[in-house]
């Protein structure tokens, strides 16, 4: 389904993040408001934001699992015999099998 190794969009979300957040604090404390609040928005920036990014992950994944190594190979279920002696079209029974 998708090419994706898992938690990729998860660890680049968190990374965009956690530039946001820094962004966040960076242009909060130049506006000038005090380093708590700056700081308090930027935590809130970096939650939000990385919740969006474990969310977009399991919305890309979701239906993809891995194949699974099969230790034993599939058996073929046993044929019917009854179905085995006639040739394809051939009725049992049937007048001409003489």
């Amino acid at each position: 389904m998708t090419n994706f190794r898992p938690f990729t969009v998860a660890r680049y979300g968190v990374y965009f993040a956690l530039l946001i957040a820094v962004g966040s604090a960076w242009l909060g404390q130049r506006a000038g408001t005090t380093l708590d609040y700056s700081l308090m928005r930027a935590v809130f920036i970096f939650v939000l934001f990385t919740v969006l990014a474990f969310g977009a992950e399991a919305v890309l994944t979701v239906g993809w699992h891995p194949a699974l190594a099969s230790t034993t190979p599939e058996e073929e279920p046993p044929a019917d015999p009854a179905t085995e002696e006639h040739a394809e079209g051939d009725i049992p029974g049937d007048a001409d099998d003489e």
